[in-house]
């Protein structure tokens, strides 16, 4: 008896399943797509996988330092790309375009007690651009170049121990000759050190950088779950009735709608400034200071989640395809936007997909409003993209009310 309704249970457990094609596909298909962005998303997140967009100026324009610009472009892994000056790369790495500079300042040459010849910028809101570009550069200078940091490890010693005599000094010229004529001489461990250095973006503090960026990408991160679960009552009232009697009401179901939505919006704001509160109290993070702006963004932010929310739940029928889809909702677009891992870590394609997500705009726009100190007139686009996108989203969710 009991294996009799086991079997019933599970007989109209499928059934349901089966003739629910919403919920079939979510159960089904929507696992191995999550797992596949999942998996582009953190396959870039590897040192020697990560797709940097570096740039590269010679200060000296002798014809040793274009070489070593030449062998930085044709580098696979490194695939630097020359600008003119130092303002330009330097205004691409603050508006967000490039994630390291490669400054090529002087000759490389053996002369210890000069500052290194090549340094590398990076923002502190891109914590591994730095680190894993000095890496690459000095790959390049050890595979293309190893007379350069042979001929440094040389004047060290030559400094610690004493002078060379003529003889030995004569047969290491020999060597370096060798050297540069055939780099496949020296090992693949041979080191460059004293001839790269990193440096942060204008001296400032690391670690506020990536506060500053995850506040952002945790806030909408937040927005769009809280907004996706206060939008399901649309799916109880449904199922229960309850929209027959407010299809009545002044202003119909669209009004209710649009009831939900002010809600939700008004809700994330506050949701919104309490992040941002924990992160000034505790880590530093001086919001209050562009009150104004960030508001605007709260206000847009929170819109365009509330306005995905409610879409969503006026596309699902059943409660479980809500609860299902809308996890699936937010895990991806908070993946592909960069709430996850910051999107200069994705490969290429994926971080052009992210621009289709509200969290990309959201945490751009916070990220410029806080940490690279953009004008309202440079907040803009990205306040148009979000206030477009929670237009646009709201208005087809009232045409699906019609038909309720």
């Amino acid at each position: 008896m009991i294996l009799r309704t086991l079997a019933t249970v599970f007989r109209v457990m499928a059934l349901a399943l089966v003739r629910d094609r919403g919920a079939l596909l979510m159960v089904f298909a929507l696992p191995p797509l999550m797992f596949f962005v999942f998996a582009e998303v953190f396959s870039g997140t590897e040192g020697e996988s990560l797709e940097l967009r570096v740039q590269v100026v010679d200060e000296v324009g002798a014809p040793d330092t274009r070489a070593l610009v030449d062998a930085m472009v044709a580098d696979a892994a490194l695939a630097a790309a020359p600008v003119d000056s130092v303002e330009t790369g330097m205004t691409g790495l603050r508006g967000g375009e490039v994630d390291a500079l490669v400054r090529i300042r002087a000759l490389p040459d053996d002369d210890l007690d000069a500052p290194p010849p090549i340094l590398i910028v990076s923002d502190a809101a891109r914590g591994l651009a730095g680190p894993v570009t000095a890496g690459r550069v000095q790959g390049v200078l050890q595979r293309q170049f190893p007379e350069l940091g042979i001929a440094r490890a040389i004047a060290l010693v030559d400094a610690l121990a004493g002078p060379y005599t003529d003889e030995q000094q004569e047969l290491l010229e020999i060597a370096l000759e060798e050297l540069a004529s055939d780099p496949m001489l020296v090992e693949e461990g041979t080191s460059g050190d004293g001839l790269v250095a990193r440096e942060m973006l204008d001296g400032v503090d690391p670690d506020q950088g990536g506060i500053s960026y995850y506040a952002g990408a945790v806030a909408i991160l937040f927005l769009l779950f809280a907004a996706m679960h206060g939008a399901l009552s649309m799916i109880d009232e449904r199922t229960s009735g309850i929209v027959d009697r407010l299809v009545a009401t002044p202003g119909g179901y669209p009004a209710i709608v649009l009831g939900k939505a002010a809600f939700l919006t008004v809700q994330g704001v506050i949701q919104v400034a309490l992040i941002f509160l924990v992160a000034g109290a505790f880590y530093g993070v001086e919001w209050l200071d562009r009150f104004g702006p960030w508001l605007v963004t709260a206000v847009l932010a929170s819109a365009v989640a509330a306005a995905l929310g409610v879409l969503t739940a006026s596309l699902c029928r059943t409660r479980q395809q809500a609860q299902t889809g809308s996890s699936f909702v937010v895990l991806i677009l908070s993946a592909v936007g960069g709430s996850m891992v910051p999107r200069f870590m994705m490969p290429g394609w994926l971080r052009e997909l992210g621009w289709l997500t509200p969290n990309a705009w959201a945490i751009e726009a916070w990220q410029g409003l806080l940490w690279q100190g953009e004008t309202v007139a440079q907040l803009l686009p990205a306040w148009l993209v979000l206030g477009l996108g929670a237009a646009l989203a709201l208005v087809i969710s009232l045409l699906l009310a019609r038909r309720t």
